[in-house]
């Protein structure tokens, strides 16, 4: 008896001790990605913000052809504080450290929010789809406004500034102007151009790859004398300064770019010393997020750097979690093959200046629109933001299912019948005239009939890489929207597009972050001259 009750409390400490040798393994398993060389990164999330009237809106969801957009820009004030950029629902959100609806700001005279920047005495807002009726031209614009809301000031941009794509705060508190994604930049009330970001008394430039080049998986930072080279495995897309930290540290945002079966990109964001050595790095998960923030990453007063996350459910503010390593996660290897393209005849093929020009004409078109055309009665019509009133207004205006050449949508409007643009993607009304994105691309390709994002495929093939792209090529992503190539340009690509996003609400010519193109693949017409 004696030996039995050994030997069971004998077998009872092995059982329990595997139990918990088991139990040890599997909270290894799934302990929190914050080790060094985790693919994931678990940062801290400081606050979560409602989604809707009670807080941010987003635009374009679940609709076919149609690209998902919210708020475009987030930034951390001097006193801690966080501001939104609601773009979608027109207005300014002001949030408490401890993440309190503080105020929320209409901005009435705004057609698209695209940056903000806040100081201890003024808020600027860049509106990215401002257009000025009486010299017919897009006219990007910097709203100045006191604290409470109040209009202080308003700067139109020098055309010759595109391509505009953000404002920074300088450490005197002057504005500039991020031109290229702050490979250019200009001070926006002297107009002079500088070389780079003033930071601790020395200039501060970032330089990616050249992503037209084989060798685009190089680049460097220049910080005064001291040039710190950055290499990735895949192509260096995208390097771009974000801020300084009160201990003379900065930090710098990369996009590395890799094509498989899409666009992939890998957003990290390094930590550098005053004396160039890298201190950490931290990944902001693109695929997580549910719509795309032109300027999501701040450096706050405190040194650390935040992130606007959006979610269906929720926007959340985090605070970025550096490590010493990250795991890639990007694949390795070659890119998938490219498809073949469709044998065609050199005489009926399309050419490249053909596509071009006629993008540009739909692009470029002025047309005077008026009081009908822009307010007349049509049911179901969701009128494009920035159309005021009667005037010479520029480009051809979006409209859900649109297919109209510029020659037509010129026609439509002149007999004061049509109304300019639809941005209501509930249906398409017999009343509206314009096009959508993948009616603009149809177009440019002279086809005959209307192409939507999950058909273009069948008349086009994947390229092999993205530096193959050329002028009137696509980026396509199915379902959702599609792009005009136009050019490379530092940190991304110029295209031609037409587009709802940050209220744009026609054909525009803009340019895209890698990290904006995240999913979209490169495509060459099957028809189109070689």
């Amino acid at each position: 008896m004696q030996q039995k009750h050994f030997f069971s409390v004998f077998v009872f400490f092995v059982m329990l001790a595997c139990l918990m040798g088991q139990a040890h393994s599997s909270a290894a398993a799934v302990a929190p990605a914050e080790q060094p060389g985790g693919n994931a990164f678990e940062h801290r999330v400081i606050c979560a913000l409602p989604v809707g009237k009670e807080g941010v809106h987003y635009a374009g969801e679940n609709i076919p052809e149609m690209q998902a957009w919210g708020p475009a820009a987030f930034s951390v004030a001097p006193d801690g504080s966080f501001w939104v950029a609601d773009t979608a629902g027109y207005r300014l959100l002001h949030y408490s450290q401890a993440c309190a609806l503080l105020d929320t700001l209409p901005l009435d005279q705004v057609v698209g929010a695209g940056d903000v920047k806040v100081t201890r005495s003024a808020i600027f807002v860049l509106d990215v789809a401002a257009q000025n009726p009486e010299v017919a031209s897009e006219t990007p614009t910097v709203f100045v406004l006191g604290l409470d809301g109040k209009q202080a000031a308003r700067h139109e941009l020098p055309l010759s500034w595109a391509p505009v794509t953000g404002i920074a705060v300088d450490a005197n508190g002057d504005l500039l102007v991020e031109r290229e994604f702050g490979a250019r930049l200009n001070r926006l009330e002297a107009k002079t151009e500088l070389n780079g970001y003033t930071h601790q008394g020395q200039l501060l430039s970032a330089h990616p790859g050249d992503m037209s080049k084989a060798d685009a998986n190089q680049g460097y930072i220049q910080v005064g004398d001291l040039r710190i080279d950055v290499a990735t495995t895949h192509s260096l897309g995208g390097l771009r300064f974000l801020g300084g930290a009160p201990d003379g540290s900065f930090y710098v945002m990369a996009e590395e770019v890799a094509l498989n079966d899409a666009i992939q990109v890998d957003q990290t964001v390094r930590h550098y010393g005053a004396k160039g050595e890298l201190l950490g790095v931290a990944r902001v998960s693109l695929p997580d997020q549910y719509t795309y923030v032109d300027h999501g990453l701040a450096v706050g007063p405190d040194g650390a750097v935040y992130g606007l996350m959006t979610r269906p459910d929720r926007v959340e503010i985090q605070r970025l979690q550096f490590t010493d390593k990250l795991s890639p996660i990007l694949h390795s290897g070659q890119s998938l093959r490219q498809s073949a393209p469709r044998a065609n005849s050199p005489l009926a093929c399309v050419s490249r200046d053909t596509i071009m020009n006629t993008a540009w004409g739909i692009r470029n078109n002025q047309k005077y629109l008026s009081s009908t055309n822009t307010d007349g009665a049509c049911s179901g019509r969701g009128k494009p933001r920035y159309i005021g009133g009667a005037g010479t207004w520029r480009s051809v205006a979006y409209d859900w299912g649109g297919f109209d050449s510029k020659a037509l949508y010129n026609s439509y409007m002149s007999p004061n019948t049509y109304k300019a643009g639809d941005i209501n993607t509930a249906g398409v009304e017999s009343c509206s005239r314009g096009l959508d994105c993948s009616g603009f691309v149809s177009r440019a390709w002279q086809l005959t009939t209307k192409y939507g994002t999950a058909t273009l495929p069948n008349i086009s093939w994947k390229l092999g890489s993205t530096g193959s792209l050329l002028r009137g090529d696509i980026m396509n992503k199915s379902g959702s929207h599609v792009i005009l190539f136009e050019s490379f340009v530092s940190g991304g690509m110029w295209g031609l597009e037409s587009t709802t996003t940050n209220s744009y609400d026609r054909a525009v010519y803009i340019t895209r972050t890698w990290s904006a193109l995240n999913g979209y693949v490169p495509r060459r017409y099957n028809n189109v001259c070689q």
